[in-house]
């Protein structure tokens, strides 16, 4: 019977991800970036390793050009990134992170490192590994690329 009253999976994993989402938020308006949005980390993070064009970014992120250029554009006009000319291309422009893209990546970043740390030292590293291998195989067992910031639900 007790298993009755033990959260199930679905409630544990969204609100697990309610937290994360709320450390997060949290550590990037600490660090004094208020008009963040949920959709701006995927792009952010497709962008961290490096310049890409609108296209490379739709594609990575596994949504359409139009729903990735709605995004960038409100992620330029708040200063997240810039549009710059591609070195080969002039009809393409490459999406840069702006110091301020740089800095959310950097923070959610240290703050994500922070919460698993957290965990680590109340569950234990086994315990840990376990739920990160049990995560990425749920996910894997679904086609969703979470590495790569896949996720159609958020845009």
């Amino acid at each position: 019977m007790a298993n009755d009253l033990r959260p199930d999976l679905a409630i544990l994993v969204v609100g697990a991800a309610r937290l994360v989402a709320d450390e997060l938020g949290g550590a990037v308006r600490a660090a004094g970036v208020e008009d963040m949005r949920t959709p701006y980390g995927f792009v952010i993070r497709a962008l961290a390793d490096g310049d890409r064009t609108l296209t490379e970014v739709a594609d990575l992120l596994a949504v359409s050009k139009q729903a990735a250029i709605k995004v960038v554009d409100e992620m330029a006009a708040r200063g997240f990134l810039v549009r710059e000319a591609h070195p080969t291309d002039r009809r393409v422009k490459l999406l840069r992170l702006t110091p301020k893209g740089t800095l959310v990546r950097e923070t959610a970043l240290a703050a994500s490192r922070d919460l698993e740390r957290r965990l680590r030292a109340t569950a234990g590293d086994a315990e840990v590994d376990a739920l990160l291998r049990a995560l990425l195989a749920l996910l894997d067992d679904h086609a969703t690329d979470a590495i790569a910031g896949h996720s159609r639900a958020l845009w």
